[in-house]
Protein backbone atom coordinates (compact mmCIF):
# COMPACT_ATOMS: atom_id res chain seq x y z
CA UNK A 1 0.00 0.00 0.00
CA UNK A 2 1.20 3.69 -0.74
CA UNK A 3 0.04 7.07 -1.64
CA UNK A 4 0.27 9.34 -5.03
CA UNK A 5 1.91 6.27 -7.21
CA UNK A 6 4.45 6.25 -5.16
CA UNK A 7 6.77 3.29 -3.68
CA UNK A 8 7.16 3.23 -0.06
CA UNK A 9 10.84 4.20 -0.66
CA UNK A 10 10.08 6.98 -2.65
CA UNK A 11 7.91 8.32 -0.39
CA UNK A 12 10.18 7.95 2.46
CA UNK A 13 13.05 10.13 0.27
CA UNK A 14 10.52 12.49 -0.34
CA UNK A 15 9.24 13.32 3.01
CA UNK A 16 12.29 12.63 5.64
CA UNK A 17 14.93 15.21 4.92
CA UNK A 18 16.58 13.16 6.61
CA UNK A 19 16.84 10.75 3.55
CA UNK A 20 16.83 13.93 0.83
CA UNK A 21 19.56 15.83 2.52
CA UNK A 22 22.26 13.73 3.44
CA UNK A 23 24.54 16.44 5.04
CA UNK A 24 21.80 17.18 7.62
CA UNK A 25 23.81 17.00 10.60
CA UNK A 26 26.08 19.38 9.37
CA UNK A 27 22.97 21.61 9.11
CA UNK A 28 21.66 20.80 12.69
CA UNK A 29 25.28 21.18 14.08
CA UNK A 30 25.44 24.45 12.65
CA UNK A 31 22.01 25.46 14.19
CA UNK A 32 22.99 24.54 17.64
CA UNK A 33 26.03 26.65 17.45
CA UNK A 34 24.29 29.69 16.04
CA UNK A 35 21.58 29.17 18.64
CA UNK A 36 24.97 29.20 21.72
CA UNK A 37 26.38 31.81 20.12
CA UNK A 38 22.75 33.76 20.54
CA UNK A 39 22.17 32.92 23.65
CA UNK A 40 25.69 34.04 25.05
CA UNK A 41 25.13 37.33 23.22
CA UNK A 42 21.33 38.43 23.19
CA UNK A 43 19.71 39.00 26.44
CA UNK A 44 16.46 36.13 27.07
CA UNK A 45 14.45 34.89 29.58
CA UNK A 46 13.89 30.69 29.63
CA UNK A 47 11.84 28.20 29.77
CA UNK A 48 8.34 30.66 30.69
CA UNK A 49 5.87 28.40 31.40
CA UNK A 50 2.23 28.83 29.47
CA UNK A 51 0.28 25.44 29.67
CA UNK A 52 0.52 22.38 31.77
CA UNK A 53 2.31 19.69 29.89
CA UNK A 54 5.90 18.76 30.07
CA UNK A 55 7.10 21.14 27.01
CA UNK A 56 4.79 23.44 26.99
CA UNK A 57 7.41 26.37 27.92
CA UNK A 58 8.40 29.42 25.70
CA UNK A 59 12.27 31.37 25.52
CA UNK A 60 11.40 35.09 24.88
CA UNK A 61 13.79 37.70 23.52
CA UNK A 62 12.60 40.84 24.61
CA UNK A 63 13.11 43.91 22.56
CA UNK A 64 15.19 46.59 23.74
CA UNK A 65 12.44 49.00 23.27
CA UNK A 66 8.74 48.93 24.73
CA UNK A 67 5.83 48.23 22.78
CA UNK A 68 7.88 46.12 20.18
CA UNK A 69 6.57 44.08 16.84
CA UNK A 70 6.40 40.57 18.25
CA UNK A 71 7.41 37.19 16.50
CA UNK A 72 6.90 34.07 17.16
CA UNK A 73 8.98 30.85 16.09
CA UNK A 74 7.82 27.11 15.90
CA UNK A 75 10.09 24.40 15.38
CA UNK A 76 10.05 21.48 13.30
CA UNK A 77 11.20 18.00 13.96
CA UNK A 78 7.92 16.46 12.44
CA UNK A 79 6.05 16.08 16.24
CA UNK A 80 8.14 14.36 17.27
CA UNK A 81 11.83 16.00 18.32
CA UNK A 82 13.57 18.63 18.15
CA UNK A 83 13.51 21.82 20.86
CA UNK A 84 13.73 25.70 20.54
CA UNK A 85 17.04 26.36 22.50
CA UNK A 86 18.47 24.58 19.37
CA UNK A 87 16.86 26.89 17.15
CA UNK A 88 17.62 30.50 18.98
CA UNK A 89 19.44 31.69 15.94
CA UNK A 90 16.05 32.69 14.46
CA UNK A 91 15.27 35.45 17.36
CA UNK A 92 19.55 37.24 16.57
CA UNK A 93 18.77 39.17 13.96
CA UNK A 94 14.97 40.35 14.14
CA UNK A 95 15.67 40.91 17.74
CA UNK A 96 18.78 43.42 16.75
CA UNK A 97 15.78 44.83 13.98
CA UNK A 98 13.63 45.64 17.12
CA UNK A 99 11.41 42.44 17.71
CA UNK A 100 10.48 40.55 20.73
CA UNK A 101 10.99 37.22 19.32
CA UNK A 102 9.86 34.33 21.12
CA UNK A 103 10.65 30.43 20.22
CA UNK A 104 7.76 27.85 22.26
CA UNK A 105 8.32 24.45 23.03
CA UNK A 106 5.58 22.05 22.41
CA UNK A 107 4.96 18.24 23.82
CA UNK A 108 6.11 15.42 21.00
CA UNK A 109 4.42 12.70 19.41
CA UNK A 110 3.92 9.55 20.14
CA UNK A 111 3.18 11.08 23.98
CA UNK A 112 0.42 13.44 22.34
CA UNK A 113 -0.92 13.12 18.88
CA UNK A 114 -0.72 15.96 16.49
CA UNK A 115 -4.16 17.08 17.27
CA UNK A 116 -3.33 17.67 20.45
CA UNK A 117 -0.26 19.87 20.02
CA UNK A 118 -2.22 22.14 18.04
CA UNK A 119 -4.24 22.46 21.17
CA UNK A 120 -1.28 23.43 23.28
CA UNK A 121 -0.18 26.35 20.29
CA UNK A 122 -3.39 27.95 20.98
CA UNK A 123 -2.74 27.74 24.53
CA UNK A 124 0.87 29.27 23.69
CA UNK A 125 -0.65 32.19 21.32
CA UNK A 126 -3.18 32.93 23.62
CA UNK A 127 -0.81 33.02 26.57
CA UNK A 128 1.35 35.56 24.64
CA UNK A 129 -1.20 37.63 23.34
CA UNK A 130 -2.13 38.25 26.59
CA UNK A 131 1.08 39.13 28.16
CA UNK A 132 3.32 40.00 25.40
CA UNK A 133 3.29 43.53 27.27
CA UNK A 134 5.86 42.10 29.80
CA UNK A 135 8.23 41.06 27.45
CA UNK A 136 8.15 44.60 25.63
CA UNK A 137 6.33 43.20 23.11
CA UNK A 138 2.94 44.75 21.13
CA UNK A 139 0.03 42.09 20.95
CA UNK A 140 -1.53 44.48 18.28
CA UNK A 141 1.97 43.45 15.96
CA UNK A 142 2.40 40.08 16.81
CA UNK A 143 3.13 37.42 13.75
CA UNK A 144 4.02 33.95 13.15
CA UNK A 145 6.49 31.24 11.81
CA UNK A 146 6.63 28.16 11.48
CA UNK A 147 9.51 25.41 10.04
CA UNK A 148 8.51 21.79 8.64
CA UNK A 149 6.12 20.50 11.19
CA UNK A 150 5.99 24.27 12.53
CA UNK A 151 4.53 25.19 9.22
CA UNK A 152 1.65 22.58 9.51
CA UNK A 153 1.47 24.39 13.39
CA UNK A 154 1.02 27.81 12.19
CA UNK A 155 -1.04 27.34 8.76
CA UNK A 156 -3.57 25.68 11.48
CA UNK A 157 -3.31 28.53 13.65
CA UNK A 158 -3.88 30.83 10.70
CA UNK A 159 -7.44 28.64 10.44
CA UNK A 160 -8.45 28.75 14.09
CA UNK A 161 -11.51 30.85 15.29
CA UNK A 162 -9.41 33.32 17.41
CA UNK A 163 -12.94 35.00 18.17
CA UNK A 164 -13.78 31.97 20.53
CA UNK A 165 -10.86 32.53 22.80
CA UNK A 166 -9.70 35.80 22.44
CA UNK A 167 -10.84 39.15 21.55
CA UNK A 168 -9.80 39.53 18.44
CA UNK A 169 -11.43 37.36 15.33
CA UNK A 170 -7.68 38.12 13.56
CA UNK A 171 -5.26 38.94 16.53
CA UNK A 172 -2.06 38.03 14.17
CA UNK A 173 -0.14 40.55 11.67
CA UNK A 174 0.99 38.35 9.43
CA UNK A 175 2.07 33.98 9.45
CA UNK A 176 4.62 32.01 7.74
CA UNK A 177 4.94 28.76 7.29
CA UNK A 178 8.23 28.08 6.02
CA UNK A 179 8.66 24.04 4.15
CA UNK A 180 5.51 22.68 6.10
CA UNK A 181 2.95 19.87 5.35
CA UNK A 182 -0.24 20.72 4.53
CA UNK A 183 -1.61 17.29 3.48
CA UNK A 184 -0.93 14.77 6.01
CA UNK A 185 -2.34 12.05 4.15
CA UNK A 186 1.26 10.86 2.57
CA UNK A 187 3.14 10.89 6.08
CA UNK A 188 0.92 7.90 6.70
CA UNK A 189 3.39 5.59 4.46
CA UNK A 190 6.25 6.92 5.76
CA UNK A 191 8.87 6.01 9.28
CA UNK A 192 7.81 8.79 10.73
CA UNK A 193 4.20 7.88 11.32
CA UNK A 194 5.63 4.99 13.76
CA UNK A 195 5.81 8.44 16.19
CA UNK A 196 2.74 10.45 14.90
CA UNK A 197 0.54 7.48 14.39
CA UNK A 198 -1.93 9.00 12.35
CA UNK A 199 -4.85 6.97 10.63
CA UNK A 200 -7.07 8.49 7.62
CA UNK A 201 -9.01 10.47 10.04
CA UNK A 202 -6.79 11.79 11.97
CA UNK A 203 -4.51 12.76 8.67
CA UNK A 204 -7.49 14.73 6.97
CA UNK A 205 -8.49 16.46 10.76
CA UNK A 206 -4.72 17.68 11.13
CA UNK A 207 -4.21 18.61 6.97
CA UNK A 208 -4.83 22.52 7.06
CA UNK A 209 -5.01 21.64 3.34
CA UNK A 210 -8.38 21.06 4.44
CA UNK A 211 -8.85 23.77 6.58
CA UNK A 212 -11.63 26.71 6.30
CA UNK A 213 -9.57 30.34 6.57
CA UNK A 214 -12.53 31.94 8.50
CA UNK A 215 -10.74 35.63 8.33
CA UNK A 216 -8.41 37.59 6.22
CA UNK A 217 -5.19 36.71 7.30
CA UNK A 218 -1.71 38.06 5.59
CA UNK A 219 0.48 35.38 5.02
CA UNK A 220 3.22 34.49 3.04
CA UNK A 221 4.72 30.84 2.19
CA UNK A 222 8.46 30.04 1.85
CA UNK A 223 10.24 26.76 0.81
CA UNK A 224 13.52 25.85 -0.42
CA UNK A 225 14.46 25.80 -3.73
CA UNK A 226 15.98 22.51 -3.53
CA UNK A 227 13.82 20.49 -1.04
CA UNK A 228 12.06 16.78 -2.49
CA UNK A 229 9.88 17.79 -5.44
CA UNK A 230 6.76 16.70 -2.72
CA UNK A 231 7.86 19.42 -0.14
CA UNK A 232 7.59 22.00 -3.16
CA UNK A 233 4.27 20.61 -4.31
CA UNK A 234 3.14 20.91 -0.80
CA UNK A 235 3.59 24.57 -0.35
CA UNK A 236 2.40 25.33 -4.08
CA UNK A 237 -0.27 23.41 -3.35
CA UNK A 238 -1.23 25.09 -0.16
CA UNK A 239 -0.93 28.91 -1.53
CA UNK A 240 -3.35 27.81 -4.19
CA UNK A 241 -5.49 26.63 -1.48
CA UNK A 242 -5.74 29.50 -0.02
CA UNK A 243 -6.04 31.78 -3.09
CA UNK A 244 -9.53 29.71 -3.23
CA UNK A 245 -10.52 30.83 0.10
CA UNK A 246 -10.00 34.05 -1.18
CA UNK A 247 -6.37 34.85 0.27
CA UNK A 248 -3.49 36.09 -1.56
CA UNK A 249 -0.68 33.90 -0.42
CA UNK A 250 2.77 34.78 -1.89
CA UNK A 251 5.54 31.63 -2.06
CA UNK A 252 8.93 32.20 -2.19
CA UNK A 253 11.72 30.21 -3.03
CA UNK A 254 14.65 30.50 -1.50
CA UNK A 255 17.26 29.97 -4.38
CA UNK A 256 19.49 27.01 -3.51
CA UNK A 257 18.34 26.04 0.13
CA UNK A 258 17.90 22.68 1.31
CA UNK A 259 14.71 21.96 3.89
CA UNK A 260 17.56 23.17 6.79
CA UNK A 261 19.41 25.62 5.11
CA UNK A 262 15.90 27.72 3.93
CA UNK A 263 16.23 28.94 7.45
CA UNK A 264 19.32 30.53 7.44
CA UNK A 265 18.21 31.91 4.10
CA UNK A 266 15.18 33.33 5.90
CA UNK A 267 16.41 34.34 9.45
CA UNK A 268 19.94 35.43 8.89
CA UNK A 269 20.62 39.11 8.19
CA UNK A 270 23.07 37.66 5.47
CA UNK A 271 20.25 35.29 3.82
CA UNK A 272 18.30 36.12 0.69
CA UNK A 273 14.89 36.52 2.16
CA UNK A 274 15.82 38.24 5.98
CA UNK A 275 14.99 41.96 4.38
CA UNK A 276 11.94 40.68 2.80
CA UNK A 277 10.72 38.73 5.89
CA UNK A 278 11.00 41.40 8.18
CA UNK A 279 9.43 44.19 5.95
CA UNK A 280 6.45 41.61 5.89
CA UNK A 281 6.44 41.63 9.58
CA UNK A 282 5.38 44.77 10.35
CA UNK A 283 1.23 45.38 10.45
Amino acid sequence: MSWGGFTLAELEWQYNPRETVPEYMTCFDRFVRLSDDTRASVRHITDIRYGGGPKETMDVYPAAEPDAPVHVFFHGGYWRSQDKKDYAFVARDLNAAGFTVICPNYDLCPDVTVAEITLQAVRCMTFIYQNVGDFNGDRDRISISGHSAGGQIVARLAAHHWEDTLDDANPFCAIVPVSGVFDLEPIRFTSINDDVRLNAATAADNSPMLDAIPHDVKMMVVVGSNESPEFVRQSDAYAAYCGREGLKVPVYKAWGANHFTVLEELYLGTGSLFGHLKRFLQR
